[in-house]
């Protein structure tokens, strides 16, 4: 007797801590405060899952079994949660263990990118569960069908679904129906609940493609409200900023990323928006002196790291190696190979064409003038005729000039080789040439360009 009721005290004792620590959990997920959150459901998946140990054959076991999956769901462990969820959803006498298991099971076969088997783990809960579990079913299902692409099978279900979440993939489904007006005004409905921000910016995403207007809509009515931290603010602007970009529409953009940049300039969000400002800069930029300036500003956008680093990256690179070309010490070919970066990686050829022109200017008597000359002409097919005419009279006997007129190709090659391997840069070069396109610092293919466009 004495030995039975020690060790039900002992697992009475487990299994309220391991509530406990689950209780401590939520509250901290409802307060924002991920990290503990994270500890709390992890001490708790430890204790439930001694529990489940040391008393296999407690009438308790299955609430056991429940939490630990439970902990284990909400810390993204699924491969481990499973087998518990499986058990109690299979074998508990308690409907609402079983409810619970099979809902948490689904979901946790969407993390693991089994929709399929979403379909086989809420059926129990459809046949037989409350009408609070069957909305939550069925949200379940019709997100499955959304990964299938059954968006017409997803688009029943989440409109049957009375879950408050159910708002998000319905509007998903709605958009990609074509429905973008009708996605719209479900997600409109929506804006004045509490803000669950990671299926706002996700959705928005969505929809967005589609219909940028719609979602620039939506985003200025969430960002007007009151509630919303400045941080929540900046990442609609920004994301909704990209998606501008993605429409090619580059003033709306930009004016996204500015309000991102003054609202939370500190933030990770300000300084991705700063990054897209200068990115923005450096597309319009005209002058060679421009170089260093834009780099200064990318670099503090990007110091900390983090999503800045990642948008512009390789606009760091390149405008690094521009302006160490520009230096006073540098070398001609330097200079001419961070004009050939910016032209074909940053796709801004008035600044690209400005590094050409100043290559012709600082060094006139560089077997790469010519070369430069040529390049530029590409870019300013306004100035197209008086560039090719330089290269001819004041290079005539370049092999850059004879290779207009189509003589002198074994000179040429030579040069070219030889250029290359001072560089040690590969001829095919530059990650965004588009299939087809010239290959870059190739002057003879840039003067055929040339005289194409002048015909």
């Amino acid at each position: 007797m004495v030995a039975l009721l020690v060790g039900a005290c002992a697992y009475y004792n487990g299994l309220y801590n391991a509530n406990h620590l689950a209780e401590e959990a939520r509250r901290a997920e409802r307060e924002g405060r991920t990290g503990e959150a994270r500890s709390f459901w992890s001490r708790a998946a430890v204790k439930a899952e001694s529990v489940t140990a040391r008393y296999p054959r407690s009438k308790y076991r299955d609430d056991a079994l429940l939490l630990h999956g439970m902990a284990l769901e909400r810390l993204g462990i699924c491969t481990q949660a499973v087998p518990s969820l499986r058990l109690a959803s299979d074998s508990s006498p308690d409907l609402d263990i079983r409810m619970q298991s099979s809902l948490l099971l689904a979901r946790c076969r969407l993390q693991m990118q089994e929709p399929d088997s979403v379909m086989e783990a809420v059926a129990p809960v459809l046949a037989e569960g409350r009408p609070v579990d069957r909305a939550a079913a069925l949200l379940l299902r019709g997100t499955a069908y959304l990964r299938l692409g059954n968006d017409r099978a997803a688009l029943e279900d989440l409109a049957t679904s009375t879950a408050p979440q159910a708002v998000f993939p319905r509007a998903v489904a709605l958009a990609r129906l074509g429905r973008t007006a009708e996605a719209a005004a479900v997600l409109g409905a929506a804006a004045a609940r509490p803000i669950d921000e990671t299926a706002w910016l996700s959705t928005l995403d969505s929809v967005g493609r589609r219909a940028p207007e719609e979602a620039g809509g939506l985003v200025d009515r969430l960002a007007g409200r009151r509630d919303l931290s400045d941080g929540t603010r900046a990442r609609l602007w920004v994301s909704d900023g990209e998606r501008w970009l993605a429409a090619a529409d580059r003033e709306r953009a930009e004016r996204r990323f500015r309000r991102a940049a003054e609202v939370a300039p500190d933030s990770a969000e300000g300084r991705s928006a700063r990054a897209y400002l200068v990115m923005g800069a450096v597309r319009r930029a005209r002058r060679a002196t421009d170089v260093p300036v834009l780099f200064d500003s990318l670099s503090a956008a990007t110091r900390q790291g983090g999503p800045a680093i990642r948008i512009a990256g390789p606009y760091v690179t390149v405008l690094e190696r521009g302006t160490a070309a520009l230096a006073a010490d540098s070398a001609d070919l330097a200079l001419f190979l961070a004009a050939e970066d910016v032209r074909d990686s940053l796709r801004a050829p008035e600044l690209a064409a400005a590094l050409f022109a100043e290559l012709s200017r600082r060094y006139p008597q560089s077997v790469l003038a010519p070369k430069a000359l040529l390049a530029q002409a590409t870019l300013e097919p306004r100035r197209a005729d008086s560039l090719v005419a330089r290269v001819t009279t004041d290079y005539a006997e370049s092999v850059y000039a004879l290779a207009l007129l189509g003589q002198g190709l074994a000179a040429y090659e030579a040069l070219e080789d030889s250029l290359r391997q001072a560089a040690r840069h590969p001829l095919e070069r530059g990650p965004n040439r588009r299939p087809g396109e010239a290959r870059p610092g190739r002057p003879a293919d840039e003067g055929r360009r040339v005289r194409n466009e002048r015909n």
